[in-house]
Parts: C-alpha cells; sequence; structure tokens
C-alpha cells in the first residue's frame, strides 16, 4: 500500500515467531522493518549489527507471537452479519460503500491484513480497495471479485451478475475485469441463504463453467466457486477452479479432484455457525442451513485426512458472522483436525498464495511488512490470534 513517507526502521521483540510457511516457531524471536518490508525476521541473536544494541528503536512485545497479518479470503464487505442477508444490505450504493468501509476497518482492527471479497451488487469493495491502497481509508488490502456470477433463480442474485450460457460466462467475466476485479466468484451449486435451487445441486452446466473459468484464467484472474454439494464441487474443481468455497459435502470423487487440481479449499465454517446460532435468523435459513452444518466435519477431516490444501475463510458478512472473525475460524479448523501449525498457515501463507499475493502471508526478508503480534502462543492456544497486541501493515503500526 502506498505512503507519502516510508514508515521508519523499528524492531520487534516476542518470545516466539511464527513465519506463516508452516515451519516450527523460532524462539527469542527478532523481527526488522525497514521502509514498508521485512529486513530480517529469526533469532533475536542473527539479529545484523545495525539493528542491535538499541541503534534503532525498538518495540519489546513479552508474551507475545509475532506472525503474518492474518488473511481472510472469503468475505462479504458490504455486508454486516444482519440476521437476514439480503434484508440486511443497504439499498443505496452509497450505503453499501459506507458498510464496506466501515467493515474494512474492523478487520484490520482484528490483525487481519488481506482479504478476498467474494460479492457485492456492483464495484463497492474494488472501490474500497482502492481507498485502502491510496491511504484514504484504513483496512486491509482488498482483492475483490465484484458480483458473483450466477444463474437465473440461483444463491445471493442480490450480490451477483445473473448469468446463464457459455457466451454470457464470458461476456460476465469480462465486464467484472472491466470494473477492476481481481478475481471471479461463480455460483456453482445453490445455497442455504437463497430459496429454490438445492445446496446440493448443480447451478451450471459444465460448457458454462469450463467457459467461464478459461475466460477468467485467460485475463489473469483467479477462480473461487461457492460450491456445497458434491456434483457441484467436482464440476467446479473439473473446470479448473482455483478454490472451492464451503465444500460441505465432499465425497471421495470430490476429494480426488482436490488433489488431482491442487486447487485450496475454504470450508467457511463460521457461516453455518453464525446461521444456526443467530437468535434472529429466519427458519427457513436455518432448515436449510442444518443438514450442511451437519456434514461439514466430516468433510473437512476426510480432506485434511487426504492432504487436501486448506486455506480460512469465513463467509464474514452472512447471518451472525462479523468482521474480523478470522482467528476464530482457525479455532474451528483447529477443533475439526488440522494442526494448529497448518492452521496458521491456512490463514497467513496458504491463503496469501491462492489469492496471487506471495509478497503477503510470510515473514521473509523482502516481503512486505504485515505484521500481527498477539498475546500467547497460538500453537498451544489456536485462539491466541484473537488477542491483538499490535498490527503493522506495510511497515506501519495501525
Amino acid at each position: 500500500m502506498p505512503a507519502t513517507n516510508a514508515p521508519g526502521p523499528v524492531v520487534l521483540r516476542a518470545p516466539r515467531l511464527l513465519d506463516g510457511s508452516g515451519a516450527a516457531p523460532v524462539a527469542d524471536a527478532a523481527l526488522w522493518l525497514d521502509g514498508g518490508l521485512v529486513a530480517y525476521a529469526g533469532p533475536a541473536a542473527g539479529l545484523p549489527p545495525e539493528a542491535r544494541d538499541g541503534r534503532l528503536p525498538m518495540l519489546d512485545l513479552p508474551g507475545c507471537t509475532l506472525l503474518p497479518g492474518l488473511v481472510d479470503v472469503h468475505v462479504h464487505l458490504v455486508a454486516s452479519g444482519e440476521p437476514d442477508l439480503a434484508a440486511g444490505i443497504p439499498d443505496s450504493e452509497a450505503a453499501r460503500t459506507v458498510s464496506a468501509v466501515a467493515n474494512a476497518r474492523r478487520q484490520l482492527e482484528a490483525g487481519v491484513t488481506l482479504v478476498r471479497d467474494l460479492g457485492a451488487p456492483g464495484a463497492e469493495a474494488i472501490a474500497v480497495g482502492r481507498a485502502v491502497e491510496a491511504g484514504e481509508v484504513p483496512g486491509p488490502l482488498v482483492v475483490a471479485s465484484g458480483p458473483a456470477v450466477t444463474m437465473t433463480g440461483g444463491h445471493i442474485p442480490y450480490l451477483g451478475r445473473v448469468t446463464d450460457g457459455v457466451d454470457a460466462m464470458r461476456q460476465a467475466v469480462r465486464e467484472n475485469a472491466a470494473m477492476g476485479a481481481g478475481c471471479i466468484k461463480v455460483v456453482a451449486t445453490g445455497g442455504v441463504l437463497t430459496k429454490g435451487i438445492d445446496p446440493r445441486e448443480a447451478a451450471y452446466t459444465q460448457a458454462e463453467l469450463d467457459a467461464l473459468v478459461e475466460e477468467a484464467h485467460r485475463l489473469g484472474l483467479r477462480v473461487a466457486a461457492h460450491a456445497i454439494g458434491e456434483g457441484g464441487v467436482v464440476a467446479a474443481l473439473r473446470a479448473g477452479v482455483d478454490s472451492v468455497e464451503h465444500g460441505m459435502f465432499l465425497d471421495e470423487a470430490a476429494i480426488d479432484a482436490f488433489l488431482a487440481t491442487g486447487a485450496r479449499y475454504t470450508p467457511t465454517f463460521s457461516a453455518p455457525h453464525g446461521i444456526l446460532a443467530g437468535p434472529g435468523v429466519p427458519g427457513w435459513i436455518k432448515d436449510r442451513a442444518r443438514p450442511a452444518a451437519e456434514a461439514q466435519a466430516t468433510s473437512f477431516r476426510a480432506a485434511v485426512k487426504a492432504g487436501v490444501k486448506v486455506v480460512a475463510g469465513t463467509d464474514a458478512g452472512t447471518p451472525d458472522n462479523p468482521h474480523g472473525g478470522v482467528a476464530t475460524e482457525a479455532a474451528f479448523m483447529v477443533e475439526h483436525g488440522l494442526d494448529p501449525l497448518a492452521a496458521v498457515r491456512a490463514a497467513t501463507g496458504e491463503a496469501a498464495d491462492l489469492l496471487g499475493v506471495p509478497d503477503r502471508g510470510r515473514l521473509r526478508e523482502g516481503g512486505r511488512a504485515d505484521v500481527l503480534a498477539v498475546h500467547g502462543d497460538p500453537v498451544t492456544d489456536i485462539r491466541a490470534l484473537s488477542r491483538v497486541a499490535a498490527v503493522f501493515q506495510d511497515g506501519r503500526r495501525r
């Protein structure tokens, strides 16, 4: 994120450092940040001479762990967790943009420095992302899809671009790209928040999905597929999508397709949890969500056991699912079988790689200085990720 004045150097000291790669923690750690980049990350004893002995400003963080800024690969910045997603989205573009600005700030305050927005009525999230990069509003770096591509009668048309047919799929990709989208979202099955097509039923033909993915990749855009049921998951993976969102019903064929393509899996445990726990969520939504929630843990465990790459995404903005909750999502993944180091990687380095932002998500020399310090040790207590002590974005404390 450009700044009029590059931040000066600072050395951070803490008992532990997790670099976002999944490697074991570094003990008695130090980070040297300079000019918005990481100049050194490792044991304090290895600091270069010019960064030692009080020659540079130092921030001591006793009891803390240093790690990359968190990444949430599935958010809706225009939505704020109202009980009914469709009814809770503001009517005007201006009001939706204001909501997106407020929710971006909430993400940053929670230590999230990079998000992927996967659906808005228009270019609201794209505009907020540009404002963040210009330094005009606080928030994480935003990779935004613009409107999700969804079929007639399909899921979340109020956050999407209703599209049918092979040629129209290509056109939808081009229209989103012209808006400034940094990725594409396709709704490959029904969803629990929308009446009509069953969440386990595929929404598009294979030819339609193939055309969309081919066009997106031709334009250098990665594709996320909302897909809850097995058939839709396999069809999306066969088309070559880069990630599958939700994937609550995974069979052997779906898991094999993940492994064959290398696509990432975003389970979004936070979404059904919020729906089922939310006191004001309409009963029909709870009824549609319950079977998917019951199947989700089994699917996730099978995918993790098989070696599917997982990333952390919350679906923030859906019912009773506020922004800034990726630490809780990581805790859900650990609860359902993921190793804590792998969960940290899923919420940092693995997620940044999926989004095509490889200079974020890891603490390494020459990378962007997005840093989160948390109280405690996430390896022994993953919920430490929510106990924010300090946040640095591009080397500047927020």
